[in-house]
């Protein structure tokens, strides 16, 4: 209770005078998430929202989490003041403050909005296939923005998904990962960092690098992404594949069927390419996509909560999309 009232009294003190003017009255807290520790902060007299990300932990040194929470906090303030990424259809959340003292916290603005997983869901269990296509569509919108306005004359490197895939792989042989399914996986992983010509055809971008259902909110036409903390700059096809592969993902594991993302993946690729102004595009992002995939697939597979019958299986799914994709690393990009 004691720490509840510290952080109330810096809200009221630092953050709801940037949103609306005092008196405030009592601030209800709403625990968002079982995995992290994110709340809703609500003050009804004056109608405010914020949310509250603790950064600091039991199992992370304070020094540690301040890092984080400044590096989040500034990848925020970078792509809304410098990129522009603050309009009225596609931008990111805004930081409203931080703290050190109060367990390395994060405030931002309360997004409005369903996220990318209620739509997904619909799609599924209530057939509103529509919804989740234009929803896609909203989404490969705000990527080109991101992509496009950060677009740099680097060519991309296959050195940032060479380094993340031994990470994942490393975590996963701790786990579950049979010996000659990481030989196979190696073994097509080494085609693919031989294949320099499919990452030399593309320029680096700013990422969101954690491209999942619930970091991008949606209104309307307007998207709103949220949790920067993995923003860095790589291909774009890490954040286009990741995508792909949530998709992948929630269609096996809600419905028993993988086949049924094929559309939604496919229209959101396309879409992206048309807002990209080219739709020769998609063979670019089309060839590399199988990779991108594969990392996605086997991160999500690290998930402990998912059964181990079905982790094994997203690791099998990611080997298929490896083994796929290089049919595709001998074609002549246009």
């Amino acid at each position: 209770m004691e720490a509840e009232a510290a952080v109330c009294k810096y809200l009221k003190e630092e953050i709801f005078p940037q949103l609306a003017s005092p008196p405030y009255g009592e601030v209800e807290v709403i625990n968002l998430s079982s995995k992290k520790l994110v709340y809703l902060f609500s003050e009804h007299k004056r109608n405010i929202m914020v949310i509250g990300k603790f950064f600091g932990v039991e199992t992370i040194p304070l020094e540690e989490a301040w890092l984080e929470v400044n590096k989040e906090y500034l990848n925020l303030k970078l792509l809304r003041e410098r990129f522009g990424m603050s309009g009225d259809t596609d931008y990111v959340v805004a930081p409203l403050g931080r703290s050190k003292e109060l367990s390395a916290l994060l405030v931002m603005e309360k997004a409005p909005g369903q996220t990318l997983d209620y739509y997904i869901a619909k799609a599924i269990y209530e057939q509103q296939r529509d919804e989740l296509f234009e929803k896609l569509s909203h989404l490969a919108r705000f990527f080109v923005k991101l992509h496009q306005i950060s677009e740099t004359n680097r060519t991309v490197p296959p050195d940032l998904p060479q380094s993340y895939v031994q990470k994942l792989l490393n975590y996963l042989r701790r786990e579950l990962l049979d010996p000659f399914e990481e030989a196979a996986i190696e073994q097509y992983l080494s085609r693919w960092w031989n294949e320099e010509s499919i990452f030399v055809t593309d320029r680096e971008v700013i990422v969101h690098g954690d491209a999942t259902p619930t970091n991008f909110l949606f209104d309307g036409n307007m998207v709103v992404g949220i949790d920067l903390e993995e923003m860095k700059w790589a291909d774009r096809c890490w954040d286009l594949g990741f995508v792909a592969a949530e998709l992948k993902h929630h269609f096996t594991w809600r419905m028993g069927d993988g086949w049924a993302a094929e559309p939604f993946i496919g229209h959101f690729l396309w879409e992206y390419a048309v807002n990209y102004g080219d739709t020769q595009f998609f063979h670019i992002i089309t060839q590399k996509i199988p990779l991108y995939m594969a990392l996605g697939l086997l991160r999500i597979a690290r998930n402990s909560w998912l059964s181990e019958h079905y982790r094994t299986d997203l690791i099998k799914e990611a080997e298929q999309c490896l083994r796929y994709g290089q049919s595709f690393l001998t074609v002549t990009v246009p």
